[in-house]
Formats: C-alpha cells, sequence, structure tokens
C-alpha cells in the first residue's frame, strides 16, 4: 500500500495493557480509514456500478426469433406427422440495427463515467483522510490539555492539603488556605472538563474509522509527536495552481463534463432512427413446401420525438460545466486558506515556543522564590501559575492548529493518498 509523504508503511498500532489497540500513528489511522471508511465503501461501490454501467454499454439490441403457426382449420386437420399437416408455419428472424453510433456513445458516456467514479473514489478518501488527521490532532490536543489539567489538578491539590495542615498549626491565614481550596477545587472541575474532551475526541476518531463496536480500540490514543516547524510550505503558491488542477475531485469534475457531452452525443444520436431488418422461412403445405421472405421495419417521426432528451442532456452539460466551475474555485479557495492557515499556525506556534512559554516560566519561577522569601503575596503566586497554565494550554492548541494545517495542506496539495490509486483499491 502506497502512503506516499507519510511513511514507506503504515505502522501498527501499539497494543495496551490488556491487549487492546492503544497507541495508533496517523499513518495506521489514515491507513484504517481508506481501507474500511464507510464513506470509502460506498465511492468503492459506486466504481463498481460504473463499471457495470461500461458492461452494459456495450450490449446491442439482441435479435428476434418468431415462430407463427396459422390457417388452422380443425375439420381439416390433414393426416401424417405434423410437418405434413395443411398449417401455414412461418419461422422469422429479426435483427435491429443501430444507427448514428449509438454504441460509440453510450461507451463513451460509460467509460466517463468509469473514470470520473475513480476519481470521486479518491476524492473521498482525501476528504477521509483530511477528517481524521484533524480528528486525530484534536485527540492528541486532548491528551496534551487533560495531563496539563491533571498535573495543574495534582499541584493544586498538594497546595491545597498543605494550607489545611498549615492552618490547623496556625503559621497560615484562613483566607490563603481558603484561596488555595478554591484553587484546587477549580482544578479540579477543569480537570473533569478536559477527561471529557479527551473521551469525545477518542469517540470521534473511532467513528471516523468505524470502530464504534470494536471495544479493544476504547482506550485508543494519539502517538505521534507534533510535527516540526517547518520555514516553508509544503507546496510553494505559485505551484498551487497546477496542484489544483490534478486535484482529484476538479479532476472527476472535468471527467463529468466529458460524460454529459457524451451524453448530449448521444441523445443527439437517438434522432436517427433504429432499422429492423428480418428474412423468415414459410412452410404452407397446400402452396408450396418452401417459401422465403426478407423485410425491414423504421420507426417513424423518431427525430420529433427526442426534443425533450435533447433539452434534458443540454442543461445536464450546462450543470456539469457550472459544477466544474464550482469545485475549481472552491479548490483555489481551500488551498489559499490552507497555505494561510499554515503560515499563521507556523507563527504562533514560534512565538509561544520561543518567547511566550519560556517568559512565563521563567515569571513563575521567580514568583516561588520571593513567595519562599516572603516577598511576595499568595495570590501574584496562584495569578503566575495560572498564567503558565493557560499558555501551556494556549502552546498545546497552537500546535495542534499547525499539525492540523500541514497535515490538510499536505494531503491536498502533494501526499498520494494511501491506496488512493484505482489499481490498489479492487472495488
Amino acid at each position: 500500500m502506497c502512503v506516499g509523504g507519510w511513511a514507506a508503511a503504515a505502522e501498527l498500532p501499539a497494543r495496551g495493557a490488556d491487549g487492546g489497540d492503544a497507541s495508533w500513528s496517523l499513518t495506521a489511522a489514515l491507513a484504517r480509514a481508506l481501507d474500511g471508511g464507510r464513506e470509502v465503501a460506498m465511492a468503492r461501490r459506486a466504481v463498481q456500478g460504473a463499471r457495470a454501467d461500461r458492461v452494459s454499454a456495450e450490449v446491442t439490441p439482441p435479435p428476434q426469433l418468431s415462430v407463427n403457426t396459422q390457417s388452422i382449420n380443425p375439420s381439416q386437420m390433414g393426416h401424417g406427422g405434423p410437418w405434413s399437416r395443411p398449417f401455414d408455419t412461418t419461422v422469422r428472424l429479426e435483427q435491429t440495427l443501430e444507427r448514428g453510433d449509438k454504441r460509440v456513445w453510450r461507451t463513451r458516456v460509460a467509460d466517463a463515467g468509469v473514470a470520473a467514479a475513480e476519481l470521486e473514489l479518491r476524492a473521498t478518501g482525501r476528504q477521509q483522510a483530511a477528517a481524521v488527521a484533524e480528528a486525530y490532532w484534536q485527540l492528541k490536543l486532548a491528551q496534551v490539555q487533560a495531563g496539563v489539567a491533571r498535573d495543574n489538578a495534582v499541584l493544586a491539590a498538594e497546595g491545597r492539603d498543605i494550607a489545611l495542615q498549615r492552618l490547623a498549626r496556625g503559621d497560615l491565614s484562613r483566607l490563603e488556605a481558603t484561596r488555595l481550596s478554591v484553587e484546587a477545587e477549580r482544578a479540579a472541575n477543569e480537570l473533569a472538563h478536559s477527561d471529557l474532551q479527551w473521551r469525545q475526541a477518542r469517540w470521534k476518531l473511532r467513528q471516523l474509522l468505524a470502530l464504534e463496536r470494536d471495544d479493544s480500540t476504547a482506550a485508543l490514543v494519539a502517538g505521534d509527536p507534533w510535527p516540526e516547524v517547518q520555514t516553508q510550505p509544503p507546496v510553494k503558491a505559485e505551484a498551487a495552481q497546477d496542484a489544483v488542477a490534478q486535484r482529484p475531485d476538479v479532476r472527476a469534475a472535468a471527467e463529468r463534463v466529458s460524460q454529459a457531452e457524451a451524453a448530449l452525443s448521444l441523445a443527439q444520436a437517438q434522432r436517427k432512427a433504429d432499422v429492423t431488418v428480418g428474412v423468415q422461412f414459410e412452410h404452407d403445405p397446400p402452396v408450396g413446401q418452401r417459401l422465403w421472405g426478407v423485410g425491414f421495419s423504421v420507426p417513424l417521426g423518431v427525430a420529433d420525438r427526442q426534443a425533450g432528451a435533447l433539452t434534458r442532456a443540454q442543461v445536464q452539460l450546462d450543470d456539469a460545466r457550472a459544477e466544474l466551475e464550482r469545485v475549481t474555485a472552491a479548490a483555489f479557495a481551500e488551498t489559499r486558506a490552507l497555505l494561510e492557515s499554515w503560515d499563521t499556525a507556523r507563527s504562533r506556534l514560534s512565538r509561544i515556543e520561543g518567547q511566550l512559554l519560556p517568559q512565563a516560566r521563567d515569571a513563575l519561577k521567580a514568583s516561588e522564590y520571593a513567595r519562599a522569601h516572603g516577598a511576595l503575596g499568595l495570590q501574584d503566586l496562584l495569578d503566575a501559575r495560572r498564567t503558565l497554565h493557560a499558555v501551556e494550554l494556549e502552546y498545546a492548541a497552537a500546535q495542534a492548529d499547525h499539525a492540523i494545517a500541514r497535515s490538510l495542506l499536505t494531503l491536498t496539495l502533494t501526499a498520494p493518498l494511501p491506496g488512493a490509486e484505482p489499481d490498489s483499491w479492487k472495488p
């Protein structure tokens, strides 16, 4: 299975202590989504249907065989075998000959449908991969935030316990002990909320991976580290136009235009009446043992009856062209938005990592030192802790935004999708 820019091969999820799948890499999650996702499975079935339509398009009108016996007189049944009796029996073989290259145009319509369905399969895979990548990094964010909240809750609880002991000994005011107790309760509430968000993020990813009923993945964990910050995007802005033109959804829309054009030509070909030719053999003992005949038939007024079909085909062609224009414009807008999102997320993460986080840590260290030497009040120390806690949460959110923007940009413009080639995806 080809995975392009993600890895040389899909990594297997690590096993948890209970034997269930615990730590998943993004590559493994993408491979699972493209192999077992419901939307991808539906797109595969659409390819199967399009290929079945291709087989049907090759089918031409079958020959018609008819046998008729007439001139049966019950009072004069004759003698001998059935072939010697005075019955007029006619055997006729007819074949309809299509005119106007109808079979050719049917085949072209079906070929374009197969090509479009295969590209739509790839587009569906890209959309699913993007959704999984976003959900994966959201789960990673929820894990980190829950860890930060847990550390903060432990620190606050320890501070409250020490404050209560000091209050009992009489060397701490009740006001400061109350403040620390309130801080511990607030941290516990934040931890409960963070745990809920973690469970919800895990459930969302399990849904995208169609693992809701797999109890072994109940403890699913996003195990990849945050991606490194890069100074250059995966693709330059000037190359984005060519990348957009090669996107599977844009190419699929172009194939739908080709299909609609072929369908219009097929509708025009329907104005030419098909001819049915036939040959018959007649057995009439009273007249002659063997009589042969030929004939043909042509329906009348066929061209005048195709006005509605032609109008419908023209409307569908106009719709397909409009859809191609819409998809192309949306692809360009999405590409520009992704490039801007990546650049904004990268800049934000770099500022937090290089300036804000070190400053918040230094401020807390200074506050703790000053508090230990009696030069700072409790409220100021709590404010410094809250500031660092908020910065740590913001840092995790910035890492998630950067990871999501980078993954979506990579999936959209450069990386081949795992198993995305039609030959690799066997419907």
